[in-house]
């Protein structure tokens, strides 16, 4: 399996050219992609759904979230009313079906001053033919630590109690119901994954390590995102460790200002 995360970039690369379609590109090779800096329904590039774009080029299944959304409606010469919404966040684009999934908001502090918006992430589960596994494509805030630790708590949670928390529903419906189907199980391999801001020299990272998670990345060096460092991280189950086969950093993209970043697994 080829496994694949990618900030985007909102499909502007590093050349500054909006191009959604060498997005698509880049991943094609990639049987699940977590994407982040993804968009939908703003202006600036039509309103454009990136995930479906990306999606239905690549002949995939998708999910997006989008945590931080706002009003993009227009009001015509006639007082007609479009309603829209524009909203920014993570996707998972899958070669097989995503069984489930929700979109989860992580803590957010008002800052006094600076930027910063509402994060988030995909707990997934897709329904690969060596087995299912769980999905967490995540993006934490820029801003530094102090905003950064209480999301990489929040997400850890997830990951733990997962098997405590179960998927989106539980048990069957009653027969008068609509939904009869029942739950399904919970997978123990999971994988973690996303733009988290941080290299392996913050303090983000040793909790994430610390936590139980592997860095399927951790012998590839290099950056990800170009000054910064490698604060793109793919990290895995104990279960799923000694499946990684490499991992690499395809630095000649220049689809997005970020790199890919590319795990393969013997799945």
């Amino acid at each position: 399996m080829l496994f694949a995360t990618y900030n985007i970039h909102y499909g502007v690369g590093a050349d500054g050219r909006y191009d959604v379609a060498r997005v698509a590109d880049v991943l094609g090779e990639a049987d699940i992609a977590c994407l982040q800096e993804a968009v939908r329904g703003w202006p600036q590039n039509g309103y454009a759904d990136q995930t479906a774009e990306i999606g239905r080029t690549l002949n995939r299944y998708y999910r997006f979230h989008g945590p931080m959304e706002a009003d993009a409606s227009t009001v015509d010469g006639e007082g007609r009313i479009t309603s829209r919404r524009r909203s920014f966040g993570n996707a998972i684009v899958s070669r097989w079906p995503i069984a489930w999934s929700r979109g989860v908001m992580l803590p957010k502090t008002r800052l006094a001053e600076g930027f910063d918006l509402q994060r988030g992430y995909i707990e997934a589960v897709v329904t690969a033919p060596s087995g299912p596994i769980r999905i967490y494509c995540t993006h934490f805030s820029h801003v530094g630590p102090a905003q950064r630790l209480p999301q990489v708590e929040a997400l850890l949670t997830a990951v733990r109690d997962a098997a405590a928390r179960g998927a989106t529903w539980d048990g069957g419906g009653p027969a008068e119901f609509v939904f009869q189907e029942t739950a399904p199980a919970m997978p123990e391999p999971a994988i973690v994954a996303g733009d988290f801001n941080f290299t392996p020299d913050h303090v983000e990272y040793p909790k994430i390590v610390a936590a139980g998670l592997v860095d399927a990345c951790g012998r590839m060096g290099g950056e990800t995102f170009p000054g910064e460092g490698r604060i793109d991280h793919v990290f895995v189950t104990p279960d799923l460790a000694p499946k990684v086969m490499r991992a690499w950093s395809d630095t000649g993209v220049p689809a997005s200002d970020h790199w890919p970043v590319f795990v393969e697994l013997a799945l």
